[in-house]
């Protein structure tokens, strides 16, 4: 009996220890619950190449396992990594999806449907709050805006400095780049198409796909790829690191070095000009200047923000710089609207009424920081102008135009540093 009893818990344990021996998982985020989303890190070349799963939860659970096989496997086949790369493996990027039973997340939204699609030259996969789901159903789940979702604007900022990108998902047994033509990506799915045993297709044509990921990654000129498992139970391990296999036999190909992308030619480190393309390049305003770079740090001004690259960093290797405090002169801005208010447990100052919507909207938390003085009044003859401070930027609303806009702090800022600079001939004094 206590041989039948050991032979019967062996298995469990057996996983108990695969679990255990595990490498420290990189929390990148949270869902929309606070459920923690996990990234898996093996290799230490520069070429980041990033494997997600589950981003339709439950339905979808077999990328999921596959995801964790991989991570069984790369831990313990490190050589199989080649030099160049750093891998990640995100098994869930859908928790909450995968508790509640739910192809969306917890918001009732998929996922794979809200991404900001209108960075590349297609308008047919822009992204739409009406959008074909699981078996070409329609319904109204691309969410209220583009990258409305906490998981989607997770993975957007984990991918700003990525090489490659894999988006697992099942059931049909091809894999296919993004609809926007890009010769890398195309390569790339046929590579690994041919690895795992699956089709290759040019695109996805069962029904439109608006709002994708991989169109996304189009968008911001990032490689990516969806293979489409066969079945939606089994989580075809062989076939995937047969796939996996064959990218890493190519990877000065398929897994590109970062570069630098140029607009008004002053050029930018990749990554950075994805998060001016990613985020708005009218939220920040064009480049002043070519970024200054010390210990693999960059720095690129724009008209209203410093953004910041690290190209040293494991996570978060883009955002922006803290500027220098921005004088404001005026009287405080009564709350209007009580229930739209945000609140900051590490400041005393709140954003509420249009700048409280404003501010959710376009990400304000990576945008804009926390508010570094309340909303005050600026009343100039007939017009009135409210301004908040935060820290990376100011914001201000002008009834004449009825629009909410970034104020040109940094532009402010160089043009200032210029006309005081002691070395000119004719200075401000």
């Amino acid at each position: 009996m206590v041989a039948l009893a050991v032979a019967l818990l062996s298995p469990f344990m057996l996983l108990q220890s695969v679990a255990q021996e595990r490498p420290t998982p990189l929390i990148i985020g949270r869902s929309v619950q606070g459920r923690p989303i996990e990234a898996y890190r093996f290799g230490t070349g520069s070429n980041k190449f990033v494997v997600v799963g589950a981003t339709h939860g439950a339905p979808e659970r077999n990328t999921q396992q596959l995801s964790w096989m991989l991570v069984d496997w790369y831990r313990n086949h490190p050589e199989e990594i080649p030099s160049s790369v750093r891998l990640y493996i995100i098994p869930l990027l859908n928790p909450d999806g995968d508790v509640l039973d739910l192809r969306q997340n917890a918001n009732g939204v998929d996922l794979n449907r809200n991404m900001d699609t209108t960075l590349d030259a297609c308008s047919d996969n822009d992204w739409q709050t009406t959008v074909y789901g699981a078996g070409g159903i329609l319904s109204d789940t691309g969410g209220p805006f583009a990258d409305s979702e906490t998981e989607s604007r997770v993975i957007r900022r984990f991918l700003l400095d990525a090489s490659a990108v894999v988006f697992l998902h099942s059931d049909a047994g091809l894999v296919f780049p993004p609809s926007c033509e890009d010769p890398v990506s195309i390569a790339f799915a046929q590579a690994y198409a041919a690895g795992a045993g699956y089709q290759y297709a040019r695109y996805w044509d069962k029904y439109s796909i608006t709002g994708g990921m991989h169109d996304w990654a189009r968008g911001i000129d990032l490689p990516a790829i969806i293979p489409e498992l066969l079945t939606g139970e089994e989580p075809e391990f062989d076939q995937n690191l047969g796939g996996l296999r064959a990218v890493f036999h190519n990877t000065d190909v398929l897994i590109p070095a970062m570069g630098f992308r140029s607009v008004n030619d002053i050029p930018m480190p990749l990554p950075i000009w994805r998060f001016w393309q990613a985020h708005g390049s009218q939220q920040l305003g064009p480049p002043l200047v070519s970024a200054t770079v010390a210990d693999g740090v960059y720095i690129q001004d724009f008209t209203t923000a410093r953004v910041r690259y690290d190209s040293t960093a494991e996570f978060d290797a883009v955002g922006l710089v803290p500027i220098a405090d921005y004088p404001l002169q005026g009287t405080p801005v009564d709350i209007i609207d009580p229930d739209s208010v945000v609140t900051n447990p590490s400041t005393p100052y709140t954003i509420h009424d249009a700048f409280a919507r404003y501010y959710r909207r376009i990400d304000g938390d990576v945008l804009l920081g926390t508010p570094r003085s309340d909303e005050v009044l600026i009343q100039t003859g007939a017009e009135q102008a409210s301004t908040q401070r935060f820290d990376t930027g100011v914001i201000r609303y002008d009834s004449g135009s009825n629009r909410i806009v970034r104020l040109p702090v940094v532009w402010e800022a160089v043009v200032r540093d210029k006309l005081l600079a002691p070395d000119l001939p004719f200075q401000l004094r």
